[in-house]
């Protein structure tokens, strides 16, 4: 009685496998040759299964895509957990730019911000990103503010400044003809933080956005 377990099991794990595979060569070919030049064909390569193995796991590249921004997103989290477990960094607000540039300046992040930047013109992969995003975006800001406070308006405006300066600075490393320092401003962002929260907490900028919406 237990050998169908086992077999759906094995079939449960060799499709995750599979799946996980598919991710992963996407992640490497659009980190090395763009979203472009990541190609179904060249993904499945990499994966060492047929081209037809992303039909039947995901049905079309866009959806492929939008799954590799959702694992990358959920390898993140896993990452900024163990970083504030460690005790050391992640408990002030003016830690997160440093540990967001050493996190989404990883291949995979570079290789979510190609598929950003490509979702703009290309509609069935927009309509899919947005709405994933959006959840992204309100699952992280969550946690921000579990751990740092303050309230949602506070720390999404803080988050999408630190967030969006980390990607914004790895578009400038990946385009200019030598890359970019992009410590200096990192380290800037993150001392204008400490110099306007001393003590690490998200409500000790809300001031600030309230300032921002009378003389804006």
């Amino acid at each position: 009685m237990n050998h169908p377990a086992r077999t759906r099991r094995s079939q449960e794990e060799r499709t995750a496998e599979t799946r996980q595979a598919l991710i992963d060569a996407a992640i490497s070919a659009i980190h090395e040759l763009g979203y472009n030049g990541a190609s179904t064909t060249l993904i499945a390569e990499r994966a060492g299964v047929s081209r037809g193995a992303i039909l039947h796991q995901f049905g079309t590249r866009a959806t492929l895509m939008a799954e590799v921004v959702t694992e990358v997103y959920q390898r993140e989290m896993e990452i900024y957990g163990k970083i504030v477990g460690q005790g050391v960094r992640g408990h002030q607000i003016y830690d997160w730019p440093q540990i967001l540039m050493e996190v989404l300046g990883q291949p995979s992040g570079v290789a979510v911000l190609e598929i950003l930047q490509a979702s703009q013109s290309d509609k069935e992969l927009h309509e899919i990103i947005r709405l994933k995003q959006a959840d992204v975006e309100l699952a992280s800001l969550e946690t921000m503010r579990k751990d740092l406070g303050g309230s949602a308006e506070t720390a999404l405006a803080v988050k999408r400044l630190m967030v969006w300066a980390v990607r914004g600075l790895s578009i400038a490393n990946r385009v200019m003809p030598d890359g970019i320092d992009m410590q200096a401003p990192i380290s800037l962002l993150a001392s204008l933080l400490k110099a306007a929260a001393p003590n690490g907490r998200v409500d000790e900028l809300e001031p600030m956005i309230s300032f921002g919406k009378t003389t804006g």
